[in-house]
């Protein structure tokens, strides 16, 4: 069965992100999506210690992708100016690895990811308030 997961988000990243194989473009100042991605990531593999080598391996793969992706719409967008759009987007691609990832923990693993991901949406609605109140 974990064969099969394995194969199946192998397969899924070579059709889906092809177009997005060029990596990541250039240093942000404070870090931006790749620090984030990593601390996340970090987090993760620290809260889930039974995590099997091969979860690792398709987790790492899963992150590689949404950071590339992630980067890449994100320089599409800001193009764009349109704000609602990029909301929209950057949420349909978290909600994409978040699938993923569902998909490659058990239950209890993926309990504890999302307390990860809540963590981390909590602490940006906070900070964005912080932002809009020193404006």
């Amino acid at each position: 069965m974990k064969t099969i997961k394995f194969l199946a988000v192998v397969a899924f990243f070579t059709l889906s992100f092809s177009a997005f194989s060029q990596g990541p473009r250039g240093g942000r100042p404070g870090g931006g999506p790749e620090e984030m991605i990593k601390r996340e990531k970090q987090a993760l593999y620290e809260k889930v210690e039974d995590l099997s080598s091969d979860q690792k391996l398709l987790l790492d793969g899963i992150y590689e992708e949404f950071q590339v992706t992630l980067e890449e719409t994100m320089e599409e967008l800001r193009s764009s100016g349109d704000r609602e759009s990029r909301r929209e987007k950057m949420e349909a691609i978290r909600t994409e690895k978040d699938t993923l990832v569902k998909d490659v923990l058990s239950e209890e693993q993926y309990k504890i990811y999302e307390s990860i991901s809540q963590s981390r949406a909590k602490r940006k609605s906070r900070d964005s308030e912080m932002e809009t109140e020193d404006q």
